[in-house]
């Protein structure tokens, strides 16, 4: 099926397939995100060179970004600092653990398995280059820089993330006493819950997807934003480290490189065809949006978006 061949008709069939699924539930170990509407069920799609499109069961509202924000520092830091730099700081491999395991770190440390763990994003928070509001300064340039627009931090997210948080400090502090961080526990972990605590529309979420899937230049306006090395470490990274435990089975039922987070959001990219976005708050206990794994299998299914087919 060719990208022209994507209608709003097909979108739709896969949100009220997803619909009849009842597992899972919000992730309420993060009080704020109990209070978002479990049933909402979206996706969005940007086909390179074609118009996006979406559907929503609900009218939507700006969700948090949570896990999939730990592109942000990993994309920047690999863009200024480069990835032998980087992988100093951080290792890329799967972690087959839930995503803030303390063992795993304990165990397979110093160094963080990938940035897609918890602890891997930290490690890449503490090196933000700058101190203090220079550091929130450097977020706020690669927020932009990567969804093309400024994005807001959800004050009562920020304030829930660092009021439970206790496990992440404890992550932090096991870094730190590995000297695996670079800067002190307190500033980084702000840096950390202001970095899950940015918000955005489902369509907004769009534009990194897009630019990864381009090879890191804009669709719209051929300007290169990231580098060719930068996207394919990303999506490299995304294919086996983007849904912790489960990146596996998310890769052998979709071909798509994926991040998830625990708010319901998954970012998903079809290299050379096309961005996608998809959304329900309904997360299993790995973390990852149930339905929303069900409309990227039917989406890949649908368009033949798997990497191992055939175009």
């Amino acid at each position: 099926m060719s990208p022209k061949q994507l209608t709003i008709n097909l979108l739709e069939e896969l949100v009220h397939t997803a619909e009849l699924n009842q597992e899972g539930k919000t992730a309420n170990y993060i009080p704020e995100l109990e209070n978002v509407n479990q049933d909402l069920t979206a996706i969005a799609v940007q086909p390179l060179g074609e118009s996006s499109l979406s559907y929503s069961n609900y009218p939507l509202h700006p969700i948090t970004l949570q896990s999939t924000a730990k592109m942000i520092p990993l994309i920047g830091l690999l863009e200024e600092f480069g990835n032998e730099q980087l992988f100093e700081w951080v290792k890329v491999e799967p972690s087959g653990d839930d995503f803030a395991s303390i063992t795993r770190l304990e165990q397979f440390g110093p160094k963080p398995s990938n940035p897609m763990l918890n602890a891997g994003a930290i490690t890449l928070c503490s090196h933000i280059p700058g101190k203090g509001e220079q550091q929130f300064r450097w977020l706020e340039h690669w927020v932009q820089k990567l969804f093309n627009q400024r994005l807001s931090i959800n004050p009562s997210v920020f304030a829930s993330e660092k009021r439970t948080g206790s496990r992440n400090r404890s992550l932090a502090y096991l870094l730190e006493s590995r000297h695996n961080l670079g800067t002190d526990v307190s500033e980084t972990l702000d840096l950390y819950f202001a970095l899950c605590s940015y918000e955005a529309m489902l369509e907004q979420m769009l534009f990194l997807p897009a630019l990864l899937a381009n090879g890191g230049i804009v669709p719209d306006s051929g300007e290169r934003i990231l580098s060719t090395e930068t996207c394919k470490i990303t999506l490299a990274i995304m294919a086996t480290c983007g849904l912790y435990d489960e990146t596996g089975t998310h890769m052998v039922k979709t071909g798509m490189p994926a991040k998830s987070g625990v708010s319901g959001y998954t970012i998903a990219v079809v290299p050379g065809k096309a961005g996608i976005v998809v959304l329900s708050p309904r997360v299993n206990t790995k973390g990852n949006s149930i339905r929303g794994e069900i409309m990227l299998e039917g989406l890949s299914k649908a368009m033949n978006w798997h990497f191992a087919l055939p175009y």
